[in-house]
């Protein structure tokens, strides 16, 4: 069965009554993990000691704290970075521990931990540095701290090379071989949550639930942003983090969230409204934007908001305007698209990637071309720019950012082409490298060459819609939005369920919107009942009065003054 929108249509179970029941066995959950799903606790949280290394960065910390060594949180500049390095520095401070924080530039700096930086700190007299969602894979500049007196503590999730440097003090990371922690899909926050969890533990703290609930929004935030799973115990820190924003100890969540209803059932909350503006601080400006914002006291958070706010419509607007250049010139008979501008803007070119990927259900690939660096003789590192660098030596690199379907693994197709890069990394389905320009066309063509050994490129996979079951049009209830809100929040992992109306016959449609871009629409099944189609386009023909279609949709809540009713939103037509 196939959608107008390209969709392959999977039905999941067949129709029943029994809504409730349907969801549960769809979602395959372990009977192990129900009681945590259903009502997460913080005793549902793993044993923090139970991850490598963790013993390791505890006592170096509290050794800095009892020395009064200088700590340095370093950060990666996304939403899980900026809300680790707010975990870590928050809470240490709260300890007595001299903490600071330092987060990179994405055009300046770059992902990752760098040279300078040690130089940098050095000067600033740094015993201490502990990375927050990044490090795992920056071995030579561990080693170079460690020549400068400076410790390093690696608290990660991303992929572990076989290699761990002898010179690091700690690589906490639950994905390497020697873990024994129970969950791998923790994000960078929850990670660095964990850390906080341990050092509750070591200092015997008679309040350690009180504390950890105090932190659990910040771990929430990286969490759902960085698109992790949505299960076992990031369920337990997603659900506990919503349900603390309201009374969070950051002064511009909660005036941020002032007002809004259900905050604890909707993680999309993050996902589409906090989370852009965290990322639009680095995408346009710079990351410290946003973690100041984060740990703002009282009287500064409007100053933070005017600048966030001003940011985040810069992207949207920037971001629109790029993606529709490339609409205009990627080559789409490709089974991996390619889009390069010189004026791309660094910040926005994932961005631009991800909706390519959506649109077509290919991996894309957009370049922001660089300028000239130099280059070490170590081809994994970028070095400061100085007076003393020989011309000859200088590179022109290039940076990009890469987006691709569930059904491609991005890692394994990097891997395949790793002799290219200066430098790369990410996850599954969103990756970036940086590359010398020259090597871009060879670059191009071994990667088309790799994607066809693992895939046909004749017959790429179809988007797949997982349908629960055909519903009838009397079944949607607040009864029935009630059975679903069960399974709130969802994400990753824990899909918004999507249902199938069959050959309901339209009785009315109504454009919505200034340029009547969306629908109202009712049916004659079920008259009182409203379905909204956004951004409607070439379905409108389709939904004329008095059409019989079958309609793929979303039930959710709408609430007024306190008071909730059913929203349905259709999310395609069957054909």
């Amino acid at each position: 069965m196939q959608t107008q929108g390209g969709h392959t249509v999977n039905i999941l179970s067949p129709y029943s009554e029994n809504l409730y029941n349907i969801l549960l066995a769809n979602r395959h959950l372990d009977p192990a993990e129900l009681d945590s799903f259903f009502d997460p606790q913080i005793s549902d949280l793993h044993d923090p000691y139970l991850m490598p290394d963790m013993e390791k960065a505890v006592k170096r910390i509290l050794i800095a704290r009892e020395k009064k060594e200088r700590i340095v949180i370093f950060g990666d500049y996304d939403v899980d970075g900026v809300s680790s390095t707010a975990i870590l520095v928050k809470f240490l401070s709260e300890i007595g521990c001299l903490v600071s924080y330092r987060l990179p530039h994405r055009v300046h700096d770059g992902y990752g931990l760098k040279w300078y930086f040690f130089d940098e700190l050095k000067d600033k007299r740094v015993t201490l540095l502990i990375t927050v969602d990044c490090g795992t894979r920056d071995i030579e500049p561990i080693r170079y701290a460690r020549s400068l007196g400076i410790d390093v503590i690696v608290t990660d999730h991303h992929a572990v090379p076989d290699i761990i440097p002898e010179e690091v003090v700690a690589i906490v990371n639950p994905k390497r071989k020697d873990s024994r922690y129970p969950f791998h899909g923790l994000a960078g926050a929850g990670v660095a949550f964990k850390l906080l969890h341990w050092v509750l533990l070591w200092l015997w703290r008679s309040d350690i639930d009180a504390t950890l609930t105090r932190y659990i929004d910040f771990a929430s935030l990286g969490t759902v942003a960085d698109c992790m799973p949505i299960t076992w115990e990031n369920r337990v820190i997603t659900t506990l983090g919503l349900r603390q924003m309201q009374q969070s100890e950051s002064v511009w969540l909660r005036n941020f969230l002032e007002g809004r209803e259900q905050i604890e059932w909707n993680a999309d909350i993050i996902g589409f409204q906090i989370g852009p503006r965290i990322n639009a601080a680095w995408r346009m400006d710079t990351p410290l934007t946003a973690l100041r914002w984060l740990l703002a006291w009282e009287g500064r958070t409007d100053e933070f908001f005017g600048e966030l706010e001003h940011l985040n419509e810069t992207r949207k607007w920037t971001t629109e305007t790029q993606y529709q250049r490339a609409l205009a010139s990627v080559d789409t008979t490709r089974p991996i698209l390619f889009f390069d501008a010189a004026d791309l803007d660094h910040g926005i070119i994932g961005l631009v990637a991800g909706r390519l990927t959506e649109l077509y259900n290919k991996p894309s690939i957009v370049m922001k071309n660089g300028h000239d660096h130099p280059l070490t003789t170590r081809k994994w590192d970028t070095v400061a720019i100085d007076e003393t660098t020989n011309a000859s030596e200088w590179k022109e690199l290039s940076i990009w950012s890469c987006r691709a379907p569930e059904w491609c693994n991005l890692i394994e197709l990097l891997d395949s082409c790793k002799h290219f890069f200066v430098r790369y990394g990410g996850h599954r389905q969103a990756a970036g490298f940086t590359i010398e320009t020259n090597q871009i066309t060879q670059f191009k063509e071994a990667m088309w060459r790799q994607f066809a050994i693992v895939h046909d490129v004749t017959d790429l996979p179809k988007k797949i819609l997982n349908i629960e079951c055909p519903l009838l049009p009397a079944d949607i209830t607040v009864a029935t939005l009630e059975h679903i809100d069960h399974f709130r929040p969802f994400g990753i992992g824990n899909p918004k369920p999507l249902f199938i109306l069959e050959n309901v016959t339209i009785a009315s449609s109504k454009p919505l919107g200034q340029e009547d871009k969306h629908l109202s629409i009712s049916i004659y099944e079920n008259p009182s009942l409203r379905l909204l189609l956004w951004n409607a386009g070439d379905k409108k023909a389709q939904l004329a009065n008095g059409n019989i279609v079958s309609l793929i949709i979303e039930i959710d809540r709408n609430e007024w003054k306190w008071k909730v009713s059913v929203q349905v939103v259709v999310r395609d037509l069957i054909l």
